[in-house]
């Protein structure tokens, strides 16, 4: 019985501690991006639900029995939603369909254009995600665009993406701000040269992911 529990509480402080590299592990090795994202918070609660079996068994009394037992289930999945919180965006894939006031020049090619602008944070972690995406996906054309016409101002952005895809001035600064509505980065699904659908930054979850790297699989 001491094993058992030991080993449970072990495996769930372990799940907590590497909660990320878990997600990490299972968008690697091919998984939904959805399914990554919920994996581990689905085996808090395992945990949770075992934690609470092993400590019916131990403890006589019935009040403290359901007690301990709530408290030992709710436990795995708190400390883990603390640590790693689940934001309102992290879900989502609802963007627009229509993109106002774009010049087709904008959109070079099909793929992916994230509009970006200088000393942008959000931007900037944007980055790693894209690496993950064209990992995955090596066919998707991703067109990173910075709405400037300072080259000094991509010189952290050119460095952080490191040659995974490319990077590029604006042609048009104030059409594509336009497009990404004022929220950056926006993702922008391209098609025939044409923007098709956008998302900003809040909306672009792995729900739109999977959405985007579907339209690559189909093809």
């Amino acid at each position: 019985m001491k094993i058992k529990l030991f080993s449970i509480v072990l495996l769930t402080t372990l799940s907590i501690v590497f909660f990320g590299k878990i997600e990490l592990l299972l968008i690697n090795t091919g998984f939904s991006w959805t399914f990554a994202k919920i994996f581990p918070y689905a085996l808090l609660i395992l945990f949770g639900i075992i934690l609470y079996l092993l400590s019916r068994k131990a403890i006589v009394r019935k009040w403290v029995k359901y007690c301990v037992g709530f408290v030992v289930f709710v436990l795995p999945f708190g400390v883990g939603f603390i640590f790693n919180p689940i934001y309102e965006g992290d879900f989502s894939k609802q963007g627009s369909s229509m993109v106002k006031n774009s010049s087709p020049t904008d959109f070079k090619k099909d793929g992916l254009m994230v509009i970006t602008i200088p000393g942008c944070p959000f931007c900037f972690g944007s980055i790693q995600k894209l690496k993950l995406i064209k990992k995955r996906q090596p066919a998707l054309e991703i067109d990173f665009v910075v709405c400037t016409k300072n080259k000094e101002y991509i010189n952290n952005y050119l460095e952080e993406i490191d040659g995974c895809f490319p990077i590029r001035m604006a042609d048009n600064s104030d059409s594509l701000v336009s497009t990404a509505n004022f929220r950056f980065p926006s993702f922008v699904l391209v098609k025939n040269n044409k923007p098709n659908y956008v998302w900003s930054n809040d909306q672009f979850g792995v729900r739109a992911i999977d959405e985007l790297e579907n339209t690559v699989t189909l093809k």
